[in-house]
């Protein structure tokens, strides 16, 4: 087993991620620049968190980012279990899984072949036989494991490619897919639906989110999700942008994307956007996100559901929203209703009111009116077009009777939410 993996960023190698000692704990983590990519005069960080430099990083700062790019909970116990890793081991789930990851990282044992694997054509044979097995949620990413593809976050999910004719297939050796394919839960049926409306209605009252649509491959229903940290080219050349999450560019381990387990709060974010300069777009970008999940009535945007894109010349930006799921529609008894990451003191995302936007307002920096009159204006836009966005759902093939119940309640939270906002509802 390696104990040195090499690090390639926008297709050229820029440095190493080691690790040393029997235990392969956290303080033995290090990544180091390669000169040559230091000297190269387009050398471009890794992270926020390890700035350009010749002396290597070390500790948990390494191995929390990397971390950051591997799957979490089920998905990566059945991907540990196929591929006979131990599922706490770090290190060695990076070097078998990190050849596609978030951004334009790529990570793969020193000396290596690119990355192989099945080329070309839709593997949905694979596809259909591992729907079969009993993988309960992580049967789509157990298929992307012999490409080595690594997707974050708990959910199973798939990274795929459309191509000109619009058929989905996996993509090639150290190919850049476009797109992540997301089926619906086994656990709760139904979110495909309610995350496709979420996104759609943040693209419809005009924030920046993800492009998504409803599919259905292999007789399981499905949504793919127009990868963000791509840019498709008029000649179709595919091109890597460079993406962390916020977790991974304020330094914490993925097991603490939660507020209240640890994780970083809202003040840390505004903080984040305004020491990297990203601009009044950015600023905006943030309360925007922080609005829509509350009106929306998402309790599980999470620090890591936030991201920063870098182009080629270090350049960041505030990455468009995605995963934007109005959990509020699911039963309360398996999902929680405190926000992932806190509004004031808010106890819950359907109980947000004026008192909690001004102690955010300050918390996080920003003008008390200015946040009040956003959230009413988002309700607004949100409950004008909330009929209109739940009837594009249902044409793409959403569950008419679902889309009708997920619309009652956005439309619900988002008055409920507007009203309590009101200034004169602020006790003096």
């Amino acid at each position: 087993m390696s104990d040195v993996l090499d690090v390639e960023l926008f297709g050229r190698l820029a440095g190493t991620v080691a690790i040393s000692g029997p235990l392969r704990s956290p303080e033995n983590w290090a990544f180091t620049y390669r000169e040559d990519y230091l000297q190269s005069g387009a050398a471009v960080a890794l992270s926020v968190t390890m700035p350009l430099r010749e002396a290597p990083h070390v500790g948990a700062v390494v191995r929390n980012w990397f971390c950051n790019l591997l799957p979490e909970g089920a998905v990566r116990q059945a991907i540990a279990d196929r591929l006979r890793i131990q599922p706490d081991d770090d290190f060695a789930l990076l070097g078998a899984i990190g050849g596609e990851c978030a951004g334009a990282v790529s990570v793969r044992v020193p000396g290596a072949a690119p990355d192989a694997g099945e080329g070309g054509e839709t593997d949905l044979e694979t596809l259909l036989y591992l729907q079969g097995e009993d993988v309960g949620e992580a049967s789509w990413a157990l298929a992307g494991t012999p490409l080595r593809l690594s997707l974050a976050g708990a959910q199973d999910k798939l990274a795929v490619i459309v191509a000109e004719d619009g058929r989905l297939r996996l993509p090639q050796a150290g190919e850049a897919s476009t797109h992540i394919l997301k089926p619906d839960s086994r656990r709760f049926p139904g979110i495909r639906d309610a995350e496709a409306l979420g996104l759609a209605l943040a693209r419809r009252v005009g924030l920046d989110a993800a492009p998504a649509r409803l599919v259905e491959l292999m007789g399981r229903q499905a949504l793919l999700v127009e990868r963000y940290d791509r840019a498709v080219s008029p000649d179709g050349a595919v091109a890597r942008i460079h993406q962390e999450d916020f977790c991974q560019a304020l330094g914490y381990p993925n097991r603490l994307k939660y507020e209240d387990k640890g994780g970083p709060g809202l003040a840390a974010c505004s903080d984040l956007v305004r020491r990297l300069a990203l601009g009044p777009g950015a600023v905006r970008g943030l309360l925007d996100s922080v609005v829509f999940n509350a009106l929306i009535g998402n309790a599980d945007a999470h620090a890591k559901n936030l991201s920063l894109l870098c182009d080629r010349t270090q350049r960041r930006s505030l990455a468009p929203l995605y995963d934007l799921v109005p959990t509020i529609y699911l039963p309360e008894s398996l999902v929680e209703r405190t926000p992932a990451m806190h509004v004031g003191g808010a106890a819950r995302i359907d109980g947000i009111c004026a008192e909690d936007w001004i102690a955010f307002a300050r918390a996080a920096r920003y003008g008390t009116r200015y946040v009040l009159e956003r959230v009413q204006s988002l309700a607004d836009a949100v409950l004008t077009c909330m009929a209109e966005v739940g009837a594009g759902i249902v044409a793409q093939g959403g569950a008419p009777a679902r889309v009708a119940r997920v619309v009652d309640v956005i439309a619900d939270n988002a008055r409920r939410t507007r009203d309590a906002a009101r200034p004169g509802s602020v006790p003096r």
